[in-house]
This record gives structure tokens, C-alpha cells and sequence, in this order.
């Protein structure tokens, strides 16, 4: 009934992401932007991910392209593969996807994508063996087959009514549980990205953080309560749980999430899709952190230290 009723009135609150150098979103940098994917081709698993701002009415393209010919001119009288083709149109409220292979398009489809001047967006490509999962917002809109091999995509093209706050490939296929080392220790300044999808009858999972035989750090989200909730444990001894959203739950199943864990000198504050989720005091010194692992009921797509 209160989700009925928030919707009636209006009364759902928008999310306030975190504009600072933690969140990486201080700073945004203008269109056309095209960049050339270095070194090895894309492999399945791996995601782009665009974020930004809607500037203006009209629409907005991410296209991944065969090549750097990308805008019709007097020199460019082609225009190089365009192997998906994500062109957001801002008045239609329409998201529609397409290729052109060899100056040919193929068969259009269209999804929902409510933004309006002023929003910020998130749009993802998944790539897999035989075709792109897109998502809007964090959740899985459609899926494209691949027109031709995913090997031949060489370069990202963003341009339109948008500005951006970052454009960027990371993932592969990860197995749960997850587990690697933390060389030089968590100290303060770096930060964990978590890239995942929940899954559709999550339950929970888990993140720690490990002092060797110690877990220095846990967060645990947990579905059925619609909670997240950290801990440490000194040998097999747990400490006092604590909670730490004081608002709307942050995940939801099916969906993706980017979950950043920052460290600071007298504590760790978490950031879910760039909104604070909050902030938990050190129990023990993050510089005896040595250990990564994760696992419980996601799909991870991301996995990094910096």
C-alpha cells in the first residue's frame, strides 16, 4: 500500500548520487567522444559502461563501430560498421537499437528510456558469446544479436545531447565465491568497485575483507529484510552487527548494481550506484587487510582495486 500510495502522490524520493572524486563523478567532459579499444579485442563478459547527463531534447547515440569513420563529411564519404547502435530518442522517451553492417541497417527494435533534461543515465553493454545485453538504469532491457564477430569492434562512439562523467570497459566471467588477494594492504585512499547482478531469488551475500585470520570488514546485504548490515570478526568472535542504510534498500533482484567501498583513516564509507549508503568505523586497522572474497546470490561482472 505505501508503494501504491508513493506513486499516487508523488512521494517516492529521487536518489542523490554523490558528486565527488570517491564516486568519480565531479567532473564530466563533452561529446563527440571516441576512443580506439586498446590492445586485446573484447572477450565475452566484459561491459561498457556510459554515464552522464542529459543536456538536451533531442537524442543522443553510443554506437560500438568497426572503425574511426563515424561522422559523414567532405572526407568521410562512408562511414565505418556500426556494430550496435543505441540511439536514444529524448522526446519519444525511446531507447532504439540497431546495426549497419556494410551500409545496410538491420531490423530496428525500440525499449522504454524515460529520461528528461537535467537526468543523469547509466547505460550498459554486456557482451556475450552470441549477442549484447543491454541495460538501462541497471536493469536488463533487451538483448542484440551479434551481426558479425564480437572481435571486429574497435572503437566507442558517444555524441548528442548528453555530457559524460565516464565511458569504460571492465569485467570478465568471475566464479562464486570470488577470492583474491589485496596486494599492499586496504590503507586509506583506495577504494573496492563491485560490479553485479542480484539474483532472481536472492537472498543475501556477502563481502569481506580479510586480516588474515580475522575479517576486518563484512557487508552483508540481506533481501528478506531489505537491509545491508557490517561486521568484523576477531578470530571466530563476531562483533556487534551494525546497520547501515537508514533509507530505501539499495538492490534489488535481477538487477545490476555498482557497489564502492572507500577507506578512509577512521573508517570505510559505501556508496551503492553512487548514493552514500553509509559509513562504518574501523575495528581493527585496514592496513592488515590482505584478502578479498565474495559470494552469496549475485552474478558478478566486476571486480577492482584502486
Amino acid at each position: 500500500m505505501a508503494e501504491i500510495l508513493r506513486k499516487v502522490f508523488g512521494l517516492h524520493r529521487k536518489k542523490v548520487t554523490q558528486k565527488n572524486s570517491i564516486t568519480g563523478r565531479n567532473n564530466s567532459f563533452p561529446v563527440p567522444y571516441l576512443s580506439k579499444l586498446e590492445g586485446n579485442a573484447l572477450l565475452p563478459g566484459q561491459s561498457l559502461i556510459v554515464r552522464g547527463i542529459i543536456v538536451g531534447k533531442e537524442e543522443f547515440v553510443i554506437n560500438l563501430t568497426g572503425g574511426p569513420r563515424v561522422e559523414l563529411d567532405a572526407d568521410t564519404p562512408v562511414l565505418d560498421d556500426r556494430l550496435i547502435c543505441i540511439r536514444v530518442d529524448i522526446a519519444r522517451k525511446k531507447a532504439f537499437l540497431n546495426a549497419c553492417i556494410n551500409g545496410e541497417w538491420g531490423r530496428e527494435g525500440s525499449v522504454k528510456a524515460k529520461w528528461a533534461p537535467g537526468d543523469e543515465f547509466d547505460i550498459r553493454i554486456r557482451c556475450l558469446e552470441d549477442e549484447y545485453e543491454i541495460f538501462i538504469e541497471h536493469k536488463l532491457v533487451a538483448k542484440f544479436a551479434h551481426y558479425v564477430p564480437l572481435s571486429q569492434v574497435s572503437h566507442i562512439y558517444v555524441n548528442g545531447d548528453v555530457e559524460l562523467f565516464s565511458v569504460s570497459w571492465e569485467g570478465k566471467f568471475y566464479s562464486v565465491p570470488y577470492a583474491a588477494d589485496v596486494p599492499g594492504n586496504f590503507y586509506p585512499g583506495r577504494k573496492l568497485y563491485v560490479s553485479a547482478m542480484a539474483k532472481k531469488k536472492a537472498k543475501h551475500f556477502f563481502i569481506d575483507f580479510h586480516a588474515g585470520q580475522d575479517i576486518a570488514l563484512r557487508v552483508n546485504p540481506r533481501f528478506p529484510a531489505k537491509n545491508i548490515v557490517a561486521n568484523t570478526r576477531s578470530g571466530q568472535t563476531w562483533g556487534t552487527e551494525q546497520r547501515l542504510q537508514n533509507d530505501e534498500f539499495p538492490f534489488k533482484r535481477k538487477r545490476n548494481f555498482d557497489l564502492l567501498i572507500y577507506c578512509e583513516e577512521n573508517r570505510f564509507i559505501m556508496y551503492v550506484n553512487d548514493c552514500l549508503v553509509g559509513t562504518f568505523e574501523h575495528r581493527m586497522s585496514p592496513r592488515a587487510i590482505d584478502k578479498l572474497t565474495i559470494e552469496g546470490d549475485l552474478v558478478l561482472q566486476g571486480v577492482h582495486l584502486k
